[in-house]
């Protein structure tokens, strides 16, 4: 169920640049118990949720000394930690969700740095990195497996309206061939939907990252 990863740096770039989208916001009901947005995601029948509560069922924890880098459940979150100079991490899960059809992922994230959702991972693809900053950008990459560089699909871009200090929820959908990607409820990306060759989601860090997350769901059709 589970993959990790330690990726040698890309080259994230964290410097502001135009925004790519006028800022769009979204129409959404917070549930002030979990601080989700609930969209109209009607058809999406299939959802696995992961609150990080308790019990470690999926195996996001790990410690590899190497690589000065871990990860742990605790007090409601998951804990995520990188002090490489030099390493980038992954850790992903296989959620089961048919990402082939529409589907929503969201996820709530804080770091010290730069913190990525990872969307559509397989054992042949490292997925897509939907990151922000704790500059105020947010980016969205095509990440390369193992050796293999990555491709910048938006650069980093600034939008202190969307990207805010402390935690961010990040969403993506998938609907109709189109990705929507919102911050805290406010589009900043549309393009075409690329085809993922995984149902696995997760995070990544960068080097010298500490980050959280408060929970990642994902839903879909079946």
């Amino acid at each position: 169920m589970k993959a990790k990863k330690f990726l040698a740096i890309v080259g994230i770039c964290i410097a502001g640049s135009a925004a790519l989208t006028s800022c769009v916001e979204k129409n959404y009901y917070v549930n002030p118990n979990n601080n989700y947005y609930n969209h109209n995601d009607s058809g999406l029948t299939y959802v696995f949720d992961e609150e990080f509560n308790g019990q470690d069922y999926y195996g996001w924890t790990f410690t590899n000394v190497t690589d000065s880098a871990y990860a742990s459940i605790q007090n409601g979150s998951y804990q995520y930690v990188d002090y490489s100079a030099t390493q980038s991490n992954m850790t992903v899960v296989n959620t089961g969700a048919n990402v082939s059809g529409n589907f929503t992922v969201q996820t709530r994230i804080e770091s010290n740095h730069i913190m990525g959702l990872i969307i559509g991972a397989s054992s042949t693809s490292n997925g897509y990195a939907f990151y922000i900053d704790t500059a105020g950008n947010y980016s969205l990459y095509q990440e390369g497996l193992d050796t293999a560089a990555s491709t910048v699909l938006i650069p980093s871009t600034a939008d202190s309206t969307a990207v805010k200090d402390g935690y961010n929820i990040l969403e993506v959908d998938q609907a109709n061939g189109t990705w929507t990607g919102y911050i805290n409820g406010t589009q900043v990306f549309q393009r075409t939907a690329p085809t993922l060759s995984g149902a696995s989601f997760g995070f990544k860090i960068l080097p010298g990252t500490v980050g959280y997350a408060d929970y990642i769901v994902v839903k879909s059709t079946q």
